[in-house]
């Protein structure tokens, strides 16, 4: 085995013990300040009190898994996870005053933006797309725009999935592998000790966040896992690489950015009533536990889903970059279809139901 490989997998280790023995630290916190998840009627669906700090050992892993880098193998230490550590620290300090005082979503929002855009004038940024004919689009200036989009885009993405035990850091989970392996074929070491990191800190919250779940992330623990892929998805170093750096994530992340995109056009229906940043009780777990689901069918079947668009994604990285547009539009088909589908089901069991009554 080679020194390289060696280091991904102390790397993975790494993380996943520290998270494995941070989460009952924070969960012990979090009941000890009475920092719980209340159950309630309209959007959430356990039914008892659970503690939400268990986020916070994301971020404690990260910080551990980066210095061990640092100390162990200096030659592999980018300057790009120290600023993905400080600015990951803004993020963990909203995250988790929102979880304690809950900050207004357009605040959340606007934060988020700026500080994707102080990302971009660190290096956090794409300038080149794949051209639907061959060849590659320079966006220039508008990657200003395209970063702080993308970050925010994937930040809230892994917010909103984490509505059922397990959905959100499993997701991550099988996002994460994908891209390792995309990375290790390419030989993109920074974004292999990150998924590493990843991959570690979310396989090992799935023993306490599994259902039952004894602990939730929150939504310190959700953005940040956003927030680091994100960002990792923008540091890339070849050309090849590059333009499909962004396909990679949007294909195997397919279910949340669909489910936010979903939100995002309820949303506006509501924005007339004042309405935009209020939740609701439609994202697409909701509406499949409607189905009569439980929640540990909706949960691995969301999983399967989001591993085989993981398979599509490695392909995707195989062909030329300027047919990852076809791979993209087949997405959208089978997601498509998908959303069709549901839609059909809930019309037949809304129709069953008016004949019952």
């Amino acid at each position: 085995m080679k020194y390289q490989e060696l280091s991904y997998i102390a790397v993975w280790f790494v993380s996943f013990i520290t998270t494995l023995l941070l989460v009952p630290v924070f969960r012990w916190i979090a009941l000890t300040l009475g920092v719980v998840d209340m159950p309630d009627q309209k959007r959430k669906v356990h039914k008892k009190p659970i503690p939400y700090l268990g986020g916070m050992a994301f971020y404690i892993s990260f910080l551990v898994a980066c210095c061990f880098i640092e100390w162990i193998y200096p030659q592999y230490f980018d300057e790009k996870l120290t600023i993905i550590a400080v600015v990951g620290t803004l993020i963990v300090l909203m995250g988790l005053l929102d979880d304690l005082i809950s900050i207004p979503a357009s605040r959340k929002l606007v934060f988020e933006l700026l500080l994707g855009v102080l990302l971009y004038y660190w290096g956090f940024r794409t300038t080149t797309i794949a051209h639907p004919l061959g060849g590659v689009w320079n966006v220039g200036w508008l990657a200003l725009m395209i970063t702080p989009l993308w970050i925010v885009g994937v930040m809230n993405a892994i917010n909103f999935s984490d509505g059922l035990d397990g959905l959100a850091s499993g997701q991550v989970a099988i996002c994460s592998a994908t891209i390792f392996a995309i990375s290790y074929y390419n030989g993109q070491i920074f974004s292999c000790l990150v998924m590493s990191i990843l991959l570690g800190c979310t396989l090992a919250f799935l023993v306490y966040n599994s259902h039952p779940a004894s602990v939730f992330m929150g939504d310190t623990g959700a953005l940040f896992l956003g927030f680091i892929l994100g960002c990792a998805t923008l540091v890339e170093r070849r050309k090849g690489v590059t333009i499909v750096a962004l396909t990679v994530p949007m294909v195997v992340l397919a279910v949340p950015f669909l489910d936010t995109f979903l939100s995002f056009l309820r949303r506006m229906q509501r924005a007339s009533k004042g309405e935009f940043f209020m939740p609701d009780r439609d994202h697409l777990h909701h509406r499949l536990l409607k189905l009569g689901l439980s929640q540990r069918q909706v949960v691995f079947s969301l999983y399967y889903f989001s591993i085989c668009m993981g398979f599509l994604a490695f392909i995707t990285s195989l062909i030329p970059s300027h047919y990852t547009f076809l791979i993209l539009i087949l997405v959208c088909m089978l997601v498509g279809m998908g959303v069709i589908l549901l839609h059909f089901i809930e019309s037949i069991l809304e129709q069953r139901e008016e004949q019952k009554e």
